[in-house]
């Protein structure tokens, strides 16, 4: 990760929230209750919402014996998770609750800590506050082996309609249950092309393995990935914020069938996102910000499809995994039309063009300038002066090794081969040059 590439405080609140973050989103995201209705109006999914608190006599006159067994008692504008209890389950006598952490609570208890909340205690304002009591979002299978007591989630860092970037937080016995990075919870950062984790941190240093145990948080799949981003992009439109990261989670969910469901639910929606996830992902903000700014984008699919092209993972140690892959100058690739269908392409591999091309009358004949597919239009300028080019998603197989990328589509008729793969996409590949190719080239 290079230097220039990570974004800062000042220039995350210089530069990007208060540029493209209306007054109106900011409101709504500093406000848990507000966020909900907003995003209830516009049918995206949140937990239920039970009880809301606003003064001391209600808490008073309440039965708590109303809430089902497992549920969650959290402050409007918290910060970090402070102010947060999480109900496991009743306990063994009526009026008794155990926590995750399995700390015994009594009905008093819960008034109290609804009290303080009204008080302020956690308030990021330390203003009074309104508490309310939602749904419990339990840990989804997939996770429970890497998460200690508390529901992991996924936040999801979202730009001009593209999510940019992406991590898993995974409570800790240090974090006491909480998702929390500031408090020793684990994040791993996200393909956001595939929804596999990648590197994962813990503070500030690199881990391999979940605290106390050998299992890895490398290659982690996270279930019903294209839905928690479409639900990301979506829940920041409905707020009214340009810049800003949306945490998600997955309700289990057995149909009566014995199949898993997973249903992403929105569980926040942060105005001023932390920068932690840059770590957590080992790659800077500034770099990936700067490529979507200014970008229009018309959908919400379109931008999906930016994201994941874009910022895919292409890790060296995993492409040259069992030796380098050699390629020639001329290859025959496999590349994939919008329906999904295989077409054999010969192809130039030139190492000299940064991004890949592809002809403009294949690209419509494969059906990849449908406008759903086309990701950008840039401005290229050559000797017959200025022209626009349509940047397309492209996926292709080099030498039986799938890449998932964006192409420019150019006029290559009068060219031997419809297409060059360019240097971008040639991570842990060799080129070898033979003396038959250099004589074609020449």
């Amino acid at each position: 990760m290079r230097r220039s590439d990570i974004l800062g405080m000042n220039a995350r609140n210089h530069l990007y929230q208060s540029r493209y973050n209306k007054p109106k989103g900011k409101k709504i995201a500093g406000s848990k209750l507000l966020t909900k209705s907003t995003l209830r109006k516009a049918r995206l999914a949140v937990p239920k919402l039970y009880r809301v608190f606003k003064r001391e006599e209600a808490v008073e006159k309440y039965d708590f014996m109303k809430l089902p067994e497992s549920f969650v008692v959290k402050p409007s504008q918290g910060l970090g998770g402070e102010g947060i209890l999480v109900i496991e389950r009743g306990g063994e006598y009526a009026g008794e609750w155990v926590t995750v952490d399995k700390q015994l609570v009594a009905a008093n208890d819960l008034r109290l800590h609804i009290k303080d909340i009204l008080a302020g205690k956690y308030s990021m304002h330390d203003l009074p506050d309104t508490a309310f009591v939602e749904e419990r979002v339990r840990v989804h299978p997939r996770f429970s082996p890497i998460s200690f007591q508390g529901t992991p989630d996924i936040g999801v860092l979202v730009f001009n309609r593209v999510p940019v970037m992406a991590f898993l937080r995974l409570a800790t016995r240090e974090s006491h249950g909480k998702a929390n990075m500031f408090q020793g919870a684990v994040a791993c950062g996200i393909d956001m092309a595939t929804g596999v984790t990648t590197d994962a941190v813990r503070h500030t240093s690199q881990i391999t393995f979940f605290p106390g145990t050998r299992r890895k948080l490398r290659g982690i799949r996270v279930p019903r990935w294209d839905k928690v981003l479409r639900l990301a992009v979506e829940a920041a439109e409905a707020v009214g914020l340009g810049f800003c990261r949306v945490d998600v989670a997955l309700q289990p969910k057995l149909t009566r069938e014995g199949k898993l469901k997973s249903k992403p639910m929105v569980l926040e929606v942060n105005s001023q996102p932390g920068l932690k996830i840059q770590l957590a992902n080992a790659a800077g903000l500034r770099r990936r910000l700067t490529r979507v700014e200014g970008l229009k984008v018309k959908t919400v699919r379109q931008g999906l499809e930016i994201g994941k092209q874009l910022f895919a993972a292409r890790d060296e140690a995993e492409s040259i995994q069992g030796g380098v892959v050699h390629v020639g100058v001329f290859e025959n690739l496999e590349v994939e039309d919008f329906l999904g269908e295989k077409h054999q392409v010969a192809a130039k591999i030139d190492t000299g063009a940064f991004r890949t091309s592809i002809d403009e009358a294949l690209a419509k004949r494969l059906g990849l300038t449908d406008p759903e597919n086309v990701l950008w239009n840039v401005g290229y300028r050559s000797a017959l002066g200025r022209e626009e080019r349509k940047v397309v998603g492209l996926t292709f197989w080099l030498r039986d090794k799938k890449i998932k990328t964006s192409a420019s589509v150019a006029d290559r008729s009068k060219l031997k081969r419809p297409m060059i793969v360019g240097r971008r996409d040639l991570l842990g590949f060799s080129l070898r040059v033979r003396e038959k190719e250099a004589e074609q080239e020449a």
